[in-house]
């Protein structure tokens, strides 16, 4: 795969909203995540939003391609089981610096959004974590994994309008959020309506990455 940090961080520095486009198995996918949550080495606020991967596999992803840990660390799983929550939370806990958070360590701030076509209840707890972070020395970054997961439980013209709202939050609050989305399991109108409300793209094509920002 061909790489241009530089790039990345531009996008990075640029845009508030980013589109990841990945067909689901590409092996490049988890990197370019990582790479668009952490393209330099100033600290983050990591906030993932995930109806696809548990929380604790989420924070696995993250040590697998950092070695850096973010300052603060929040998970929204949707859908998700409370099994995986508490495994999430012991985890954060344990590999958390201990200069903030809870005394044995960061407190992960993990909430679950049980049912998947809860939008509101979504955007209250994108919101909250936003809300929770916005006077700390670090800047935030989110992870949505995935619109194409969201797609399965909502229409199109639904999460069209909950991600216009919520890119106008992140802008406010000052966040850069990448999207994840398996172009291929969509029609060219469907990524198109998504990549319209996005500042930039970054397409695994091929074995590289294609970046075209507005």
């Amino acid at each position: 795969m061909t790489r241009d940090e530089t790039t990345m961080e531009t996008v990075f520095d640029e845009a508030s909203s980013v589109l990841l486009l990945s067909p689901s198995l590409d092996e490049g996918e988890s990197e370019a995540c990582i790479d668009l949550l952490q393209p330099d080495d100033a600290e983050k606020n990591a906030l993932w939003v995930s109806y696809t991967k548990s929380p604790d596999a989420q924070l696995r992803r993250w040590r697998k391609h950092s070695e850096r840990r973010p300052a603060n660390v929040g998970v929204v799983s949707v859908g998700d089981s409370m099994r995986s929550v508490s495994a999430a939370k012991a985890s954060a806990a344990s590999d958390a610096p201990g200069r903030a958070g809870t005394e044995n360590g960061l407190d992960p701030g993990i909430e679950t959004v049980a049912n998947p076509n809860d939008l509101t209840g979504l955007g209250i707890s994108i919101t909250e974590h936003l809300n929770r972070w916005q006077d700390n020395y670090a800047r935030t970054v989110v992870c949505v994994d995935s619109l194409t997961a969201m797609l399965q439980y909502v229409e199109l013209q639904t999460a069209y309008e909950f991600l216009h709202v919520l890119i106008g939050r992140l802008y406010a609050a000052d966040a850069v959020a990448h999207f994840h989305m398996d172009p291929g399991a969509h029609d060219d109108q469907t990524v198109e309506s998504i990549v319209s409300l996005c500042d930039a793209v970054v397409e695994l094509r091929d074995g590289e990455r294609h970046i075209r920002c507005r």
